[in-house]
């Protein structure tokens, strides 16, 4: 035992010193003493098995040392909490730089103690059945992976290392002192390394900010870049949960920031400063937005939880028109109600909005004309060009001109995206039946398949690529598409990109990385900024003007076209035509679906019932053939024998025990006591036939089965009708024969 303590004090104490390295000083750093004494106590004792045993108990006390701090949901229980905490601070690591204020994180710095905790307990149980190996091993991990976590710039932290390892090794006396010597000298010197290079700490053999405990590559907290790129896009096979957001109970895209701006192959983020500052209170005005947007009555409340998010912008949906968001520090707010702060927000950080989110009707979109009064003049550029709003006097030819003129040869590969568009925008009236009708065809009808990894552009500019050839995209392909192409008709449009709505639970809304996406967002009169989706298959608007909701009905968006002429499969007219006769097959195969769904489900029904009566007849039947065969004999013994059987086999059935070799007398008592009958005549015949002279044998052996039918008659009228089924299809005599 004091052995056990002399070896373990020494490398016990560096391990819990390398992990409060990554602690700025605190008061409440007492905790890790009292576990480094704590993980020697179970070792202390005689035996393994009692080392073990007592390890259980210590390691709950640790758990409640470390992570039983106050929690604001007020759980109760112990086991839940202390794991959510652990789960909690764990992730943190990736997060959170190094050194921590363990005032301030507090589940960091449980983790921390329950980390000295542990390799001290290993350390111990190695020392006490002298294994100097593994006690190294436990050395080298325990005072070594704090130092991937926070290099240090000086030798003597190796040199430490070190000295605890040959500490061990001396003090365990190994018999064969070299091969363990070698082995911890190399770990050693791989430890010193680690705590001296930065470079090797993160970027090689210990690149610990790369570890996923979620099992993919991506870090725990995810980060994103909102540009566009359409080289491809990979999301992880297994969900990170990225923000809980509680308030609106209809689906909401939530909006990270605004791509307004086209460049000659990409659209790029390009916003207006507005001003910045602790936001607590009403956004500066927008121009853009109608004058009912100021009222209150109008916004949708959110609250945002941050969750594994590292992303400098507060997401929010729609247009954002009142922030409370304090502990967010300086934000920067600019043009449409983007907000981004210098450095990404903390996990678990929460923050308060409202927007300005419309739900017009096709039919209030479908009226409105092109009256931008120069308003959003900026969302007609394309690339180094401006082009006329919608419905200008001889605009299409200005626009065609475009591709002939030298000075704007990089839009040139773009021609046939000018030519759909042109062609969609057929018989459209307003710009709403321009905009339905390029969604619709992006979306449904126009042969576009969502592929995240898109063939290569062979040299064009990836959207005249995808629109005019691959027709094979991710949604920043279909989003920046078809607000290239409304653009060139005239109609103020940008991409979106954040996030769909995610799944409600529970009140609210979890959404995960894998809801990363890209949209459109087109501007009309008196409503401002609008959602559409063109990506098949990625989220759902919970807005019936668009043809990606649920509730969108093509013949509410006739009203935006005029009456069709000339080629009737030529505009966006017909799209809207093809539409509705696609969600028209959709209906009647969901309809035949259902339909053979519950003719398959009440055959699937009476077969099963079939089957079930099927196997009851043949367990009765089985019971009936065993029993008319133990009566296939001539020897009256044998036949009260097997009259005996029958009662015992029917006892069994009912649930009752019936020993082996019970008596007649013991077969009475029983039916008596249990099922309330008499059976005294027939346990007089059968001990009479079984028991009493061979010359009445064979009388008695007739009343036996005489009187056993009699009493089988008075117990089943005693019994009602579910417990006679089960005595019947029971197979309880036929496992115990």
């Amino acid at each position: 035992m004091a052995r056990t303590v002399a070896v373990y004090a020494l490398p016990a104490t560096l391990i819990a010193l390398s992990w409060l390295r990554l602690e700025e000083p605190r008061a409440a750093g007492a905790d890790v003493l009292w576990v480094v004494l704590l993980a020697l106590v179970p070792v202390l004792a005689s035996t393994l098995a009692l080392r073990l045993a007592l390890s259980v108990p210590a390691a709950l006390v640790a758990a409640w040392v470390a992570l039983d701090t106050p929690s604001g949901d007020d759980r109760r229980g112990f086991f839940a909490p202390v794991l959510d905490r652990f789960g909690d601070g764990f992730l943190d690591y990736y997060d959170i730089s190094v050194p921590f204020s363990g005032l301030e994180r507090l589940h960091m710095h449980g983790v921390l103690v329950l980390a000295v905790f542990g390799f001290c307990l290993l350390l111990g149980h190695a020392a006490a059945a002298r294994r100097p190996l593994l006690a190294v091993l436990a050395v080298i991990a325990g005072a070594g992976w704090p130092a991937a976590l926070y290099p240090s710039r000086s030798v003597v932290y190796g040199a430490l290392i070190l000295a605890a390892a040959l500490w061990v090794l001396a003090g365990l006396r190994t018999a064969r002192p070299l091969p363990a010597l070698v082995a911890g000298a190399v770990l050693v010197l791989a430890a010193a390394g680690a705590s001296t290079s930065a470079a090797l700490a993160k970027d090689g053999v210990l690149a610990w900010e790369r570890w996923d405990p979620n099992g993919s590559s991506r870090q725990v907290s995810v980060g994103y870049v909102w540009e566009a790129d359409y080289s491809g896009v990979e999301f992880p096979d297994r969900p990170t949960t990225v923000l809980r957001i509680t308030g609106p109970t209809r689906g909401l895209y939530w909006r990270a920031t605004t791509l307004d701006q086209f460049t000659a192959d990409r659209w790029i983020e390009s916003l207006n400063y507005m001003g910045e500052g602790v936001l607590q209170g009403a956004l500066p005005p927008d121009p853009l937005l109608p004058e009912r947007a100021q009222k209150p009555s109008t916004w949708v409340k959110q609250k945002v939880e941050i969750v594994a998010l590292a992303d400098a912008h507060l997401v929010a949906a729609a247009t954002p028109r009142s922030v409370n968001a304090v502990s967010a520090g300086n934000v920067a707010v600019y043009s449409g109600g983007v907000m981004r702060r210098s450095a990404p927000l903390a996990r678990g950080q929460s923050y308060t909005v409202r927007s300005f989110a419309p739900r017009p009707k096709p039919a209030d979109l479908a009226r409105i004309g092109a009256d931008y009064q120069h308003k959003v003049d900026q969302f007609l550029d394309i690339g180094r060009t401006r082009v006329d709003p919608f419905g200008a006097p001889g605009r299409d030819g200005r626009v065609d001109a475009l591709f002939t003129d030298d000075r704007y040869a990089a839009l040139w590969p773009y021609q046939a995206l000018w030519n759909e568009a042109r062609r969609l925008r057929a018989g459209a009236r307003t710009p709403y039946g321009a905009v339905i009708a390029i969604e619709t065809w992006l979306r449904s009808t126009g042969g576009f398949t969502y592929d995240e990894s898109p063939p290569p552009s062979g040299g064009l500019p990836p959207l005249a690529h995808f629109v005019a050839e691959s027709k094979r995209g991710y949604c920043q392909q279909f989003a920046g598409a078809m607000a290239l192409m409304l653009r060139f008709l005239g109609i103020p449009a940008r991409v979106g990109a954040g996030f769909t709505s995610g799944k409600r639970e529970e009140n609210g809304w979890t959404v995960t990385d894998q809801n990363a996406h890209a949209w459109v967002e087109v501007w009309f009169p008196g409503y401002g900024w609008l959602a559409f989706d063109p990506t098949p298959g990625r989220g759902a608007l919970a807005a019936t003007y668009s043809a990606s909701s649920s509730g969108f009905n093509a013949g509410d968006a006739a009203g935006a076209f005029g009456p069709q002429r000339g080629d009737a499969n030529r505009g966006g007219a017909s799209e809207l035509g093809r539409l509705l006769a696609l969600k028209e097959r959709l209906a009647e195969r969901q309809q035949a679906d259902r339909n053979g769904g519950a003719g398959g489900g009440a055959r699937t029904l009476w077969l099963l019932l079939g089957l079930a009566l099927v196997t009851g007849g043949a367990i009765g039947a089985a019971k009936l053939v065993r029993r008319r065969l133990r009566y296939l004999t001539r020897d009256p013994r044998r036949l009260a024998s097997a009259a005996r059987r029958e009662l015992a086999d029917f006892l069994v059935d009912q649930g009752l025990a019936v020993g082996a070799s019970a008596t007649p007398a013991e077969l009475q008592q029983l039916v008596r006591h249990e099922l309330g009958a008499d059976a005294r005549p027939f346990a007089a015949a059968l001990a009479k036939a079984r028991f009493g002279p061979p010359e009445a044998s064979a009388a008695a052996a007739s009343a036996t089965r005489r009187e056993l039918r009699a009493l089988l008659r008075v117990i089943r009228r005693g019994l009602d009708g579910p417990a006679r089924v089960r005595g019947f299809v029971t197979i309880r005599s036929l496992r115990g024969q």
